[in-house]
């Protein structure tokens, strides 16, 4: 187990081998919260050689559990750069096409083996915020599962809206949710090449604004 810090939180990192489900776990959650409370998100790998040295299957066939809470986005980078140098994201296939990632300001409905899945965006004025949903359709739903990223607006008083740096996004995790992989991946690619992810520099002078 490894402690991650972010501000003045610190978030478990369990990396661990379940023989009964044939599959390597990647689990953040945190540390000072109950994981039923708290952010906890766990990323399932399906072990391609369970009688050998675990071989991890190509990344399509890859899990992600959303149970609740929300995660800063740094820590969230830092989960996807631990598996990518570890080499767990085999055969990954990322569209990074302008027609795979692009998200103009109505529902969005993605496709992915018989699941459909919508992304919405919006000023959440409320929270001073941009936001990404990410929810799936025609699916029992009874417990709203879904998934949003919040982007805190810099100059909440004025407009247009402009972002604040990486280290103040956050994703938020509703209910208990397995989504695929590619899924969650194209919708964190989505956000990124929206231009709302900006990297801190240490200047003081506000990022552009939304166009």
């Amino acid at each position: 187990m490894e402690i991650w810090s972010h501000g003045r939180k610190e978030y478990e990192v369990i990396s661990t081998y379940s023989a009964h489900d044939d599959a390597w776990y990647y689990q953040v959650r945190g540390s000072a919260e109950p994981s039923s409370t708290g952010p906890n998100l766990t990323i399932a790998i399906p072990d391609a050689t369970p009688d050998g040295p675990f071989t991890p299957k190509p990344a399509q066939h890859i899990l992600v559990f959303a149970d609740g809470g929300a995660l800063p986005w740094p820590i969230l980078g830092k989960l996807i750069h631990l598996l990518e140098s570890r080499g767990e994201l085999v055969e990954e296939q990322r569209d990074l096409s302008s027609e795979a990632v692009a998200l103009p300001l109505t529902l969005n409905t993605w496709s992915h083996e018989g699941r459909r899945f919508e992304v919405n965006q919006f000023h959440h004025g409320a929270a001073d915020s941009w936001c990404y949903e990410l929810y799936e359709v025609e699916r029992d739903n009874a417990e709203n599962n879904y998934i949003e990223v919040r982007i805190p607006d810099a100059a909440p008083e004025s407009s247009p809206f402009i972002p604040m740096a990486a280290d103040h996004v956050t994703l938020t995790m509703h209910g208990h949710w397995a989504l695929p992989w590619p899924v969650f991946r194209r919708f964190l690619d989505a956000i990124q090449a929206a231009g709302d992810i900006v990297e801190p520099t240490g200047d003081e002078s506000p990022p552009d604004a939304r166009p």
